[in-house]
């Protein structure tokens, strides 16, 4: 294995759980829409479900984030080479801290998500053994 194989199989290990994390996301909002209250202009969520709401928002914020960041970080880098005449063909490496701000929003979204799911768990727990 080379370096760059192991450089490969965190992209696409990362890209994996970013996806996964979006599709569990928005299965958490529908989640918490199927405990809404009420019907019409008078829909209301339970007070406990509010919290993995915002949750849920917070990690598709940051999801969002995660690649706006990579995106200017990426560009501006790019850029810069491309100002200091390096030809395509040519070798170099990034420097280490280029991705820290995409990687910062990665770890937060999943562990925000990680806890939103502990919250809608614990809903749904305490729901089903008062049945």
């Amino acid at each position: 294995m080379k370096l760059q194989d192991a450089l490969q199989n965190y992209y696409f290990h990362t890209g994996k759980v970013s996806d996964i994390a979006r599709q569990l996301a928005f299965a958490a909002i529908a989640v918490i829409w199927l405990f809404k209250a009420g019907a019409g202009a008078s829909i209301s969520l339970p007070k406990e479900l509010l919290e993995p709401l915002k949750l849920v928002v917070v990690c598709l914020t940051l999801d969002l984030l995660q690649y706006i960041l990579a995106t200017i970080v990426w560009g501006i880098f790019h850029r810069l080479k491309e100002r200091a005449g390096t030809s395509d063909s040519s070798e170099f490496k990034a420097p280490s801290v280029i991705n820290r701000p995409a990687l910062a929003c990665f770890w937060a979204k999943t562990a925000v998500l990680v806890y939103a799911y502990w919250e809608l768990y614990s809903y749904v727990r305490c729901i089903i053994n008062q049945s």
